[in-house]
């Protein structure tokens, strides 16, 4: 990466400290997946079981949808490097055999280096060209029509939108009657404890308040639930997933939390530049000290949400 290092760090796009970190969040996007009904997985991933039993089973359309031609239209929101989307293709492609033209996938994101990937990826990835289109769009304010979609995923999304109510407000506006929306969000990051963690061993940084934990009301199911129950939607199923973000080492650990440590230290003005560098040195030594130079791990726990619009 270019521009990992003390004095440019800062000034990196979207798409270089994305770049290599896929994998922190692919995990969730797949169990979203299979919850939304979308894929079948067997054996089905490890998780523990919901946290708010559901009155129905987990959403699923795909067995209704694409009859007699009918394309199965999924909305990839807040694509990023398009983690769903892959997961989502190889699945149809290597697993369950369906024909790719019975689906039609929209990858919005609104950050123009990422968006100028996602149309490399396009290009390259396998199944990619038929099914996807890409376009930039803003979360609030979505300029799709109403019920346009028969899926909309969002993996780690509306907590991050300038206006996250309103940003689930138009997801459900733009998916169709008996549509399913998917979106996970965080219940405990593991990357923002141990960032907590480094930081706490500074000597001295700048008396600002540290942001809440990612993700706000957004980390408790219950007010997910009542949330989703006010904007009419059914079907509701929240469940916890655990899963782990591993790195070959603390260093290559480290610089995967280049967004997490960019957001945190966003208040800390002039100092911001050095202060933060020296947060991604401290997160390095507590990896090495907890797990040795070699690979690294750390745990976390995503809450995936599925629910059905009317």
């Amino acid at each position: 990466m270019s521009k990992w290092n003390p004095q440019e760090w800062l000034e990196a796009s979207s798409l270089e400290y994305y770049l290599g970190t896929e994998e922190v969040t692919k995990p969730a996007g797949l169990k979203l997946l299979e919850q939304s009904g979308i894929i079948s997985i067997q054996p089905k991933l490890s998780s523990h079981s919901g946290l708010i039993p559901s009155s129905s089973s987990t959403p699923s359309v795909t067995s209704d949808k694409g009859h007699d031609g009918e394309i199965i239209k999924v909305f990839d929101e807040g694509a990023g490097l398009g983690q769903v989307t892959s997961q989502l293709i190889e699945h149809l492609l290597k697993i369950s055999n369906k024909p790719l033209d019975r689906y039609q996938i929209l990858l919005g994101d609104h950050d123009d280096s990422l968006l100028s990937e996602l149309e490399k990826r396009q290009q390259t990835f396998e199944g990619w060209s038929n099914v996807t289109e890409i376009e930039k769009l803003d979360g609030v304010a979505l300029h799709k029509p109403d019920n346009t979609f028969d899926y909309l995923f969002g993996n780690f999304l509306y907590f991050l939108l300038s206006d996250p109510i309103k940003g689930l407000e138009e997801s459900i506006r733009v998916l169709k009657p008996n549509g399913v929306l998917g979106f996970s969000t965080w219940a405990y990051s593991g990357p923002f404890h141990l960032l907590q963690h480094a930081i706490a061993l500074l000597p001295n940084y700048p008396f600002n308040p540290n942001p809440p934990p990612p993700g706000g009301n957004w980390m408790h199911p219950q007010w997910l639930k009542q949330t989703l129950e006010s904007k009419g939607m059914k079907d509701i199923k929240i469940e916890p997933y655990e899963f782990t973000q591993t790195a070959e080492s603390a260093a290559e650990m480290s610089r995967k939390m280049h967004h997490v440590v960019k957001i945190v230290t966003s208040k800390w003005g002039s100092e911001q530049r050095e202060l933060g560098w020296k947060v991604f040195e401290k997160i390095e030594d507590l990896l090495i000290r907890e797990q040795g130079k070699g690979p690294v791990k750390i745990t976390s726990v995503a809450l995936i949400v599925t629910a059905r619009k009317p």
